[in-house]
């Protein structure tokens, strides 16, 4: 791990977010709360733990202005906005310049493509949500990254199937609606790349022929957790076709997976300084003010915690409702500006009811 580059892009973020005249509403605010000096007390990553854990509740309940330094005010139009889906409760908003987005969702795509030779040029199927999710913008602009044209699409509301049980006519009836309108577009398009969840592609590929999956040369995957006997079944049903799978959300962006097999570990890394992850221990009797002060050491599960060190957009200590081991980037994803620790087999927490997408099992 670079702590070298993490630290100075600290430093220069922090001198934005807290900036006396032109900083962000909520930061300020929040460090007068805990009577701390951001500038003077806060000199590497470790030190974060001054802010204790990100109050998600502010992130759904205040304006989007409170969190972006007041110097992007006066030019919005660059301003790139998403929402969480809501799994948790309220859905969270956050904001991308157009730099950030394309290097939050677009760059570590393209990197890992161009590493996997991931078809060029070719027809996309998107099947996922198109708004107010980021993930829908984020398709789009990959697709163009790698020379196609906007991709065919069929929109999916995960907001709305989350309201039916798996088992229930309803959900049936709108995920055969989804599928039915891809086979539409398969059948009458040259679609060489797919872009959907695991289980999507798996109910998917059903739908299709041998003959339409022979014919697919890439699949990119997300939204979920990716797990082995999914993507054991993925890679065998689309036989010619790179796979390549992105763990990320709206509030942080995506981690590419650079190997596509699914006989090795799924080890995700971040590109570039601006996103870190830490793990915290799985101990409900602990509160997440203690979980930070007991981090994990590499190699250890524990609960992901990540901080997203961007100059629109500040958060610190932000808890994930998923569990995995972190990982030290090896010389492959270094070469590939890799400096942060990555993290290995992300997957929801267990037994804690707080994963909605993995009830419905789509998004």
């Amino acid at each position: 791990m670079d702590d070298g580059k993490l630290n100075r892009w600290l430093t220069h973020i922090l001198g934005i977010h807290f900036d006396t005249h032109q900083g962000s509403p909520y930061w300020l605010e929040r460090a007068s709360e805990l009577g701390i000096q951001p500038l003077g007390d806060i000199h590497s990553v470790a030190d974060l733990v001054l802010f204790g854990p990100m109050d998600e509740g502010a992130l759904a309940n205040r304006p989007i202005e409170d969190f972006v330094p007041q110097r992007y005010w006066a030019d919005r139009s660059g301003w790139v906005i998403g929402e969480t889906s809501g799994t948790t409760g309220n859905p969270k908003t956050t904001v991308y310049l157009e730099d950030e987005f394309y290097q939050s969702f677009v760059r570590p795509f393209e990197i890992v493509a161009a590493h996997r030779k991931f078809p060029v040029g070719e027809n996309w199927l998107w099947i996922g949500p198109t708004g107010p999710h980021i993930i829908g913008k984020a398709a789009r602009a990959c697709a163009k990254a790698l020379r196609s044209p906007d991709p065919f699409s069929v929109d999916f509301d995960p907001r709305w199937v989350k309201k039916f049980a798996p088992a229930s006519i309803g959900f049936r009836r709108y995920l055969d609606h989804v599928i039915h309108q891809a086979m539409r577009i398969i059948n009458t398009q040259n679609i060489r790349v797919l872009f959907s969840t695991p289980k999507v592609l798996i109910q998917l590929k059903d739908a299709m022929s041998p003959e339409a999956r022979g014919a697919i040369l890439g699949v990119h995957f997300g939204g979920m957790e990716l797990e082995r006997d999914l993507f054991r079944t993925i890679a065998d049903a689309f036989p010619n076709a790179v796979l390549i799978s992105g763990y990320g959300n709206t509030l942080f962006g995506m981690c590419p997976e650079f190997t596509g097999s699914p006989d090795l570990p799924l080890d995700y890394y971040p590109i570039g300084p601006r996103l870190i992850f830490q793990a915290v221990p799985l101990d409900n009797e602990m509160s997440p003010r203690e979980k930070l002060n007991h981090p994990c050491a590499v190699g250890e599960c524990g609960q992901l915690v990540f901080s997203r060190l961007d100059e629109s957009f500040l958060l610190v200590n932000y808890f994930e409702r998923d569990q995995g081991e972190l990982i030290a980037p090896p010389e492959i994803q270094r070469a590939c500006d890799c400096v942060g620790l990555g993290i290995r087999n992300p997957r929801p927490l267990r037994g804690e009811g707080n994963n909605a997408h993995v009830a419905t099992g789509l998004y």
